[in-house]
């Protein structure tokens, strides 16, 4: 898969490309739908699939404080785009020239591609002030006999209402971690370094691999959770928590994952933590016993869980 950050970088004009809009920032199943009906349309007209989207949320250059918090780091949105297998991402870097354009000058630019075809939702608009509306590239599609797919949101049978990623973002935010990974079609995730921590898990029986946790990136509330790791090629359960250790003084915000049957030394690599389940909100213990005790439940408590859930293969590298 190629990443490009212009459209003049695409050279190979005998390839043709079906293209599909979109902002793309979870990749939920209302984008994965957006991407077979492209499949659909390039193995029609032979073509390969592309993706045109942004670098940034367009609030990281209007106003930075009231970006949204991502829910989809950059490594996992490359991944999923391998998987469903996009050929090319153009992705634009995002700025005050780029939200300047207009809708005319985003069209006439796009259509400079060997478009075969274009694939967008309902509710895409694009070009200054947002002002370019799906209507607009149906008419320029028909002008250069290009077939335009406008997709009406995919609507979650379950809760009568389209999937959005705002509206997975407030489900992770609160801790509905099934019901986000059931609009995801994954669990929620990250990855991050694992680092030092103060190793008061080791002497209490439930050693932990530590996590700082990305600012940019939605996280559930504090409190205790049934997580999956990968790690090394391998996937691994545990049992982790997000907080600051009320029980003790002198503590930082992070998240720390007790592995379980795991006793290797990997500070410093990379891990990726899966989100499964809330198990219970963080609590204040008042003794070292009471603290341990809670433990032992939670632990067994996501063994239960994890272990009624069906492994998933999310190929990662």
């Amino acid at each position: 898969m190629n990443v490009l950050a212009s459209f003049s970088e695409y050279t190979d004009t005998n390839t043709p490309l079906v293209v599909v809009l979109g902002t793309f920032d979870g990749f939920h199943k209302g984008h994965q739908s957006l991407l077979c009906q492209a499949h659909k349309l390039a193995e029609k007209q032979e073509a390969k699939v592309a993706i045109v989207t942004f670098s940034a949320h367009p609030m990281q250059v209007l106003n930075p404080s009231q970006q949204p918090l991502t829910i989809c780091q950059d490594w996992e949105k490359k991944r999923i785009e391998e998987d469903l297998g996009v050929s090319i991402v153009f992705s634009l870097p995002m700025s005050t020239k780029l939200l300047q354009v207009t809708a005319a000058s985003f069209m006439e630019a796009l259509w400079h591609l060997p478009l075969a075809g274009l694939v967008v939702g309902e509710n895409f608009t694009f070009g200054k002030g947002g002002l370019g509306t799906p209507d607009q590239l149906i008419a320029y599609g028909k002008k250069w006999q290009t077939p335009v797919v406008i997709s009406p949101l995919l609507v979650d049978k379950k809760a009568g209402r389209p999937i959005s990623s705002t509206w997975i973002r407030q489900l992770i935010i609160k801790g509905d971690l099934e019901e986000a990974r059931r609009l995801l079609g994954r669990p929620f995730m990250f990855r991050g370094e694992i680092i030092h921590g103060d190793e008061r898990g080791r002497t209490l029986g439930f050693p932990t691999l530590n996590f700082l946790l990305p600012k940019e990136l939605a996280v559930p509330p504090d409190g205790v959770y049934a997580n999956r790791i990968y790690l090394g090629g391998s996937w691994y359960n545990g049992v982790g928590n997000i907080g600051d250790n009320p029980t003790f003084s002198n503590q930082y915000y992070r998240c720390e994952v007790h592995v379980f049957d795991f006793n290797q030394n990997v500070y410093g690599q990379e891990a990726v933590v899966t989100f499964e389940k809330q198990l219970r909100g963080e609590v204040k213990f008042v003794s070292l016993a009471e603290l341990v005790a809670q433990m032992a439940l939670d632990k067994q408590k996501a063994r239960e869980y994890l272990a009624m859930l069906e492994p998933v293969d999310l190929s990662l590298s």
